[in-house]
């Protein structure tokens, strides 16, 4: 067993995806000719197995391990979707379904069939011609072929999505030079080679991971910046998105506030004039919003600028009411409270009615005297 280990010790895990690995010319020099696939003798009879691992080359195969091959080995990938190894004289070994095995993490970020990836001794050299793979030790020996006869895969677009700023909006800035930060996500399932983001004349490296979030310089007024991404096939893809770069403090945000308003007994109280004013002010004045309640008490003001408002409720024949609130959320909803005012005998105000008291209070001793 420790025997074992040493030699899987001894080899490097190389993601060694045919779709990717860069070609070495056809022979880049080297005779590939004098590296002829014998006959390959199918065997039927074999089972079709899954595995759990990638396939690792040892100097030989004793038959014991279903994912250690021997140096020499001839990799077939059908169009079936089957791998068939067989050794240098061509006599089959294993038939592994490739969808039924595992899936392993490439360093790229790609999740591909264990079969497809291998481990490669150190300083291995990789050669392709047509559909086959050819991999050499640096002493020139053939120590892995690979025939792919397996369709080509139809590969998803890279896709770009910027989840910030959004298309057309306003990005107010207060530092200078004034810069904004884009962020997003990238689609790309051969792995993500590079993003760039183009902003005006200036181009900004953003790395190469699935997530993004890079500051970028704008230029006061309309901007368009591009997010520029390739995979690790050097695939291209761009998505830009327009913003306004302003250059202040923002202003603050604009409420909406319903609610119904109600006398002290829990009547509806329609056509009264509720007024939201702000702390802001324009011109000396502060700014406002005014709506009028409906039979049923209720009431809707939109736009009131700013979450500190000054709320005001008039109606004839009830108190004035006058309260500070401070909301919480862009959206929120606040019941008031009017009382009535207390309701006078016609022909007989407040002043006849004092005027009447005082009288009787100057007939009353006069009675006593008598």
């Amino acid at each position: 067993m420790s025997e074992k280990i040493e030699i899987l010790a001894s080899f490097l895990l190389l993601a060694m995806l045919l779709a990717i690995v860069p070609a070495a010319g056809a022979g880049g020099g080297i005779d590939l000719d004098r590296y002829a696939v014998p006959d390959l003798k199918v065997n039927e009879s074999i089972e079709t197995i899954a595995v759990s691992g990638v396939l690792t080359l040892q100097p030989e195969w004793d038959g014991s391990g279903i994912t250690t091959i021997p140096f020499g080995s001839i990799i077939v990938h059908t169009a079936d979707g089957k791998t068939l190894v067989f050794d240098k004289d061509g006599n089959h070994l294993l038939s592994i379904s490739d969808d039924l095995s595992a899936k392993v993490p490439t360093p790229g970020g790609v999740e591909k069939p264990c079969t497809r990836l291998h481990q490669l001794p150190n300083h291995s050299r990789v050669y392709h011609r047509d559909n086959g793979t050819f991999v050499l030790d640096t002493a020139g020996d053939l120590i892995l072929t690979v025939i792919d006869e397996s369709p080509a895969s139809v590969e998803d677009p890279i896709t770009i999505n910027i989840t910030s700023p959004g298309e057309g909006a306003d990005c107010w800035i207060d530092v200078v030079p004034p810069h904004i930060v884009v962020a997003g996500e990238i689609h790309a399932p051969l792995g993500v080679r590079s993003v760039n983001i183009l902003s005006g004349t200036e181009e900004v490296r953003c790395g190469n991971g699935t997530e993004f979030a890079c500051s970028v310089p704008v230029f006061p007024g309309e901007n368009t910046i591009t997010v520029v991404a390739w995979d690790n096939r050097r695939h291209r893809a761009e998505k830009t998105v327009n913003v306004t770069a302003r250059i202040g403090i923002p202003p603050p945000p604009a409420i909406a506030v319903s609610g119904r308003v109600m006398d002290t007994d829990g009547n509806p109280v329609p056509g009264a004039s509720v007024r939201f004013e702000s702390v802001l002010t324009l011109d000396g004045e502060p700014l406002s919003v005014t709506a009028v309640t409906g039979e049923n008490g209720g009431y809707l003001v939109e736009g009131a600028p700013g979450y500190r408002q000054t709320v005001a409720v008039e109606k004839e024949g009830y108190s004035s009411l006058r309260r500070e609130v401070v909301f919480e959320n862009l959206t929120n909803e606040l019941d008031l409270e009017l009382e009535p005012l207390p309701r006078t005998v016609p022909g007989f105000g407040p002043a006849v009615g004092v005027l009447s008291l005082m009288g009787a209070l100057l007939i009353l001793p006069g009675r006593k005297r008598w």
